[in-house]
C-alpha cells in the first residue's frame, strides 16, 4: 500500500505532462558567415556526449602554441556544443577540450595557413572511450582533483592504494577524510557522513558500512566525490556531508575486460574480474570480487578507579586476530530504448564470513599497587552474512538541452548471524583458578530496505532551470540478542532472559524537493533548494518486556549555492545546507554488550535526531602548473548525538552509550593544493584545521569540551625513467579534544610503485602501507573518578604485490559518414 501511495504522490512532483516540449530549434535560413582578420585563421568544432551525442554546454577549449605548454587563448562551447576560436595568426597549434566528469582530449599540430584558414575538428565526443571524426587522440591525464559547484572530485584511478587495497584504503588518502582503527570514517572531524555508490544510496553501506568498504576492491573505483554541503536533491542524512564513490563503468561497443589480483604479506589475498559486452542497444555487465584479509590486533589499557569506599587499578594487555572473507557477484543489463532513453536492471550478491579471537590479560591492583587478582578473558567470534540488492532504473533525456527524467526502484535484504563467545578465568596470586565465566552470545539480524525515487529537470529559460523530485525509503531492522551463561551444576548453558533482548526498528521517510538554479551577469551562478521530509520511526523492544519508542517528525532542509567567476582561472563559492543525523538502530537498542565487563556498551532508545546548519566559503585558483583551494567552514549542531561514558561509582563499571548533548560547533579552514613543478612530478597537499566546541547544558555531568585539531596530508607522484610511477603519501592528525577526554596525535607514511606492461594493457604494482608502523589510536578518558588511558593498533604495515589487466575491443558501428547529422559543419553554424 505504501508503494502505491508513493507512485500516486510522485505525480504531484513531476511536471512532465505540464511542461510541453518547446518548438524544435534549428537555424532558420542559416546564420552569419564567419569573418576573419587578414593573416589569421580559426579553430572550430562541436563537443557532445560520447554516448548520446547531446551537446555539452560550457566545455573548456584551450589553445596552445604547438609543442609547448604556452596557453594562448581559450573559449567555452555554447548551448549547441559549438565553439570557435578566431583570429589566430597562421601557424601550428595544439588544442585541448575538457569538461568535468569526462575524459580530456588533445589534438596536436593543427596547421593554419593562407591555404587552410579553418581548422575543423568535426564533432568531438567526450566520454569513456569516446572518439571524434578526425581521430582526436586522448593524451591528457585527468587532474588529481577537480571542482564543481557543490563537490570536489578526487580521481583515484591512478592512486597506488588502488593496487591491492580496498575502498577504505583509498578513503585514507582523500583530503579531510580520516579512517580510524575500526574503519569508522570522519569528514572534517565529523563521523556522521553519508556514503553513496554512483550517486545512489546503497543499503549495503548503511547496514554495514565498514564491512562493505573493506570488501569493495579499490581497483573497481574511478573517483571519489566529496560533498560537504550537498544540495536539497540529496538525502540530508549525514552531518559532515556525502562521500560518493564512483565505480568504473564500461559503455564502449564491443567486449571489455578489467581484472586484478593482489597478494599481501601475512595471508592477504584479493582480486576482481569485470566483464562488459555492448552490442547494438544492449550493454551487458557482470563481475566478481574476492577478498581474504587476516590482521592481528594489539592494545593496552591502564585504568584507575576511585569508588565510594576504595580504589583499584586495571592494567590490561590485548592481542587478537581478525579474518574477513567475502565473495561478491554483480551483474546487469542496460537497454537503450532510443538515443536519449535507457532502462537498466542491476543487482549484486555478497557472501561474507569472518572470525575474530582476542585475549585480554588483566592485572588488578589495589590503591597501594598490591596484587588483588588476575584474569584472562578469551573472546571467540564468528559471523556470516548474505546480502543482495536489485536496482531498476529508467532515464529519459529530451531534445531540449538539460531536460531529463529519471525513475528508480531499489530493494535489498541482508541476513546476518554473529556469535560471540566469552571465556574468562580468574587467578589468585599463587596462580590457582578461583572463578570462571563462560558465556555465549548469538545475534541473528535481518534487514530489509525499499527505496523509490524520481527526479525531473526542466529548463525554464536559457539561464534558469528547475529540478524537482520525490523519494520514499522504507527500512526495517530486527536483531535477537541472546545471552547464555554456563551453569556448572547442570554442566550446560542457560538462557538469561533478563540480559537478552529482541529488538526491531522501522524507519519510513517520505521526501520531496525543488531546486531553482541559474546564472546572471555572465560571472554569477546560483542555486537555491528546499527539501521536505516526513519521518515515521518506531523502535520496539519485544523481549524481555514489550516497549515501544515511537518518534515521528517533520523537517525542512534548505540549501543555497552562489559562485562568482572572478576570471578564467579564479572564482569564489559560498554554500549552505541543513542536514540531519538520525540515530542508528544499534545506538537505539538498549541491549548491553558485555564483551568487556568493566566497559560494557549499550544503546539509548530515547535518542533524538540531531540537526546541523553548515556554511562554507571557498576561493579557487587554477594555473598551468596546478590549482589551489582555500576554504572556511562553520557547522552549528543542535541535539548533538555523542558517545559518552556513564561510570558507576560503586562497582567501577564504565557504561559506554550515546546521548543528545545540547549543542556543538565546529569551524575551521581547509587548503587543497595541486602542483606539477616539473612534468614528471605531481604534488597534492591538503590541510584542515578546526576548533570543536561541545555544550552539555541538558545533562547533569560535565561534558563540555573545546579545543583545536589539525590534520594534513601530502601525496607526491613521480615518474622514474620512462614509465615507472612512484607515489609517497604522508598523513598526520594532531591531538584533539572529545567529551570526557582527548585523543592523541598519530601519523603514517605509504609508498607505492607502478609499472605498465603488455603495451599498456597491464600494470604491475608494489605497495607498502604504514611503513614505520605508526598508525596507532590512543585515547584518554576521565569521568567521575575513573581515568582510562588506552592505545590500540591493528596490523597496518602491509606489502602488496599486484597485477592489473584491461582489454578493450572497440567495435565501432558508425564511422564518419554514418553518424547522424554528419561530422562537417559550415561556417554559418556559428
Amino acid at each position: 500500500m505504501k508503494t502505491l501511495t508513493f507512485w500516486l504522490t510522485s505525480l504531484l512532483f513531476f511536471p512532465l505532462f505540464v511542461f510541453a516540449q518547446p518548438p524544435g530549434g534549428g537555424r532558420p535560413g542559416g546564420g552569419p558567415q564567419l569573418e576573419l582578420a587578414d593573416g589569421t585563421g580559426a579553430l572550430l568544432g562541436r563537443v557532445a556526449d560520447g554516448q548520446t551525442e547531446e551537446a555539452i554546454l560550457l566545455a573548456n577549449v584551450l589553445v596552445y602554441q604547438a609543442g609547448t605548454t604556452d596557453l594562448l587563448t581559450g573559449t567555452t562551447t555554447n548551448e549547441r556544443g559549438l565553439f570557435v576560436v578566431k583570429d589566430l595568426p597562421y601557424g601550428d597549434y595544439d588544442i585541448e577540450i575538457s569538461y568535468l566528469g569526462y575524459e580530456s582530449f588533445k589534438q596536436t599540430g593543427i596547421l593554419l595557413s593562407a591555404e587552410q584558414r579553418m581548422g575543423r575538428l568535426g564533432q568531438v565526443l567526450l566520454g569513456v572511450g569516446a572518439n571524434n571524426l578526425d581521430e582526436i587522440e586522448v593524451t591528457a591525464e585527468r587532474a588529481a582533483v577537480e571542482f564543481g559547484l557543490d563537490r570536489k572530485v578526487f580521481n583515484v584511478e591512478q592512486d597506488m592504494a588502488s593496487s591491492g587495497g580496498t575502498a577504505e584504503d583509498l578513503l585514507r588518502n582523500i583530503p579531510s577524510v580520516t579512517v580510524d582503527l575500526d574503519g569508522n570514517i570522519s569528514l572534517r572531524g565529523s563521523a556522521n557522513i553519508r556514503i553513496l555508490i554512483n550517486g545512489k544510496p546503497s543499503a549495503l553501506t548503511g547496514l554495514d558500512r565498514q564491512g562493505f568498504l573493506q570488501q569493495l576492491a579499490a581497483g573497481t573505483i574511478e573517483s571519489i566525490e566529496v560533498l560537504t554541503n550537498p544540495s536539497a536533491k540529496y538525502d540530508p542524512e549525514g552531518m559532515g556531508g556525502i562521500i560518493n564513490i564512483i565505480t568504473k563503468q564500461q559503455n564502449k561497443q564491443g567486449f571489455n575486460i578489467q581484472s586484478s589480483i593482489n597478494i599481501g604479506t601475512n595471508d592477504k589475498y584479493n582480486g576482481n574480474l569485470n566483464l562488459n559486452y555492448r552490442v547494438g542497444k544492449f550493454n551487458f555487465q557482470t563481475g566478481y570480487s574476492y577478498n581474504n584479509d587476516d590482521r592481528w590486533f594489539r592494545g593496552a589499557l591502564y585504568r584507575t578507579t576511585m569508588t565510594a569506599d576504595t580504589s583499584w587499578v586495571q592494567d590490561q594487555d590485548i592481542n587478537g586476530d581478525r579474518n574477513r572473507l567475502s565473495h561478491t557477484f554483480q551483474g546487469g543489463v542496460e537497454y537503450f530504448v532510443s538515443s536519449r532513453g535507457s532502462i537498466s536492471l542491476r543487482g549484486n550478491y555478497s557472501d561474507r564470513s569472518g572470525s575474530n579471537t582476542s585475549n585480554r590479560n588483566n592485572l588488578f591492583l589495589d590503591g597501594n599497587d598490591d596484587f588483588l587478582y588476575r584474569s584472562l578473558r578469551r573472546e571467540v567470534g564468528e559471523e556470516t552474512s548474505d546480502s543482495w540488492e536489485l536496482n531498476l532504473d529508467y532515464r529519459q533525456r529530451f531534445r531540449e538541452k538539460g531536460r531529463e527524467l529519471t525513475l528508480s526502484a531499489q530493494h535489498s535484504e541482508q541476513d546476518e548471524m554473529e556469535n560471540e563467545n566469552f571465556f574468562e578465568d580468574f587467578f589468585a596470586e599463587d596462580g590457582s583458578i578461583f572463578a570462571m565465566d563462560r558465556q555465549l552470545n548469538p545475534q541473528p539480524q535481518q534487514n530489509d530496505v525499499w527505496l523509490f525515487q524520481g527526479d525531473y529537470t526542466h529548463p525554464l529559460s536559457e539561464k534558469t532551470t528547475l529540478e524537482t523530485g520525490s523519494r520514499v525509503t522504507l527500512r526495517g531492522v530486527s536483531i535477537d540478542n541472546q545471552l547464555f551463561d554456563f551453569d556448572p551444576d547442570i554442566n550446560d548453558f542457560v538462557f538469561l532472559q533478563s540480559f537478552s533482548n529482541l529488538f526491531s526498528y522501522q524507519e519510513d521517510v517520505y521526501a520531496a524537493y525543488g531546486i531553482l538554479k541559474g546564472s546572471f551577469a555572465e560571472k554569477w551562478e546560483w542555486q537555491a533548494g528546499l527539501r521536505a521530509e516526513q519521518t515515521y520511526t518506531t523502535a520496539e523492544l519485544i523481549e524481555p518486556t514489550k516497549e515501544a519508542y515511537p518518534n515521528d517528525y517533520f523537517s525542512l532542509f534548505p540549501s543555497a549555492f552562489l559562485t562568482y567567476q572572478m576570471s578564467d582561472r579564479s572564482g569564489l563559492q559560498f554554500n549552505y545546507s541543513r542536514r540531519i543525523n538520525r540515530p542508528s538502530f544499534r545506538s537505539l537498542n538498549p541491549f548491553i554488550d558485555f564483551d568487556d565487563p568493566l566497559n560494557p556498551r549499550g544503546g539509548n532508545p530515547f535518542l533524538l535526531p540531531e540537526y546541523t546548519n553548515s556554511y562554507e566559503f571557498n576561493y579557487l585558483r587554477s594555473a598551468e602548473k596546478g590549482s589551489l583551494t582555500l576554504g572556511a567552514y562553520w557547522r552549528e549542531t543542535t541535539d548533538m548525538i555523542t558517545r559518552i561514558t556513564i561510570p558507576d561509582p560503586v562497582t567501577g563499571v564504565n557504561l559506554r552509550t550515546t546521548a543528545n548533548l545540547a549543542s556543538g560547533r565546529n569551524y575551521g579552514v581547509e587548503i587543497i593544493g595541486t602542483i606539477r613543478p616539473v612534468d614528471k612530478l605531481q604534488l597534492v597537499i591538503s590541510g584542515n584545521g578546526y576548533r570543536t566546541e561541545v555544550d552539555d547544558n541538558n545533562l547533569e555531568s560535565d561534558l563540555n569540551a573545546a579545543g583545536y585539531q589539525f590534520s594534513g596530508r601530502m601525496q607526491a607522484s613521480y615518474t622514474l625513467f620512462k614509465d615507472l610511477g612512484v607515489q609517497l603519501t604522508g598523513f598526520y592528525r594532531s591531538a584533539g579534544v572529545r567529551p570526557q577526554g582527548e585523543m592523541r596525535a598519530f601519523g603514517s607514511i605509504d609508498l607505492g610503485f607502478r609499472k605498465p606492461v603488455l603495451k599498456g594493457k597491464g600494470t604491475i604494482t608494489l605497495r607498502a602501507s604504514d611503513l614505520f608502523k605508526t598508525r596507532k589510536f590512543s585515547f584518554l578518558t576521565i569521568a567521575d573518578g575513573i581515568t582510562s588511558d588506552a592505545t590500540y593498533q591493528r596490523e597496518s604495515r602491509i606489502v602488496y604485490l599486484g597485477f592489473n589487466y584491461s582489454l578493450r575491443q572497440d567495435k565501432r558501428q558508425r564511422n564518419r559518414g554514418e553518424r547522424e547529422g554528419g561530422g562537417g559543419m559550415d561556417d554559418d553554424d556559428f
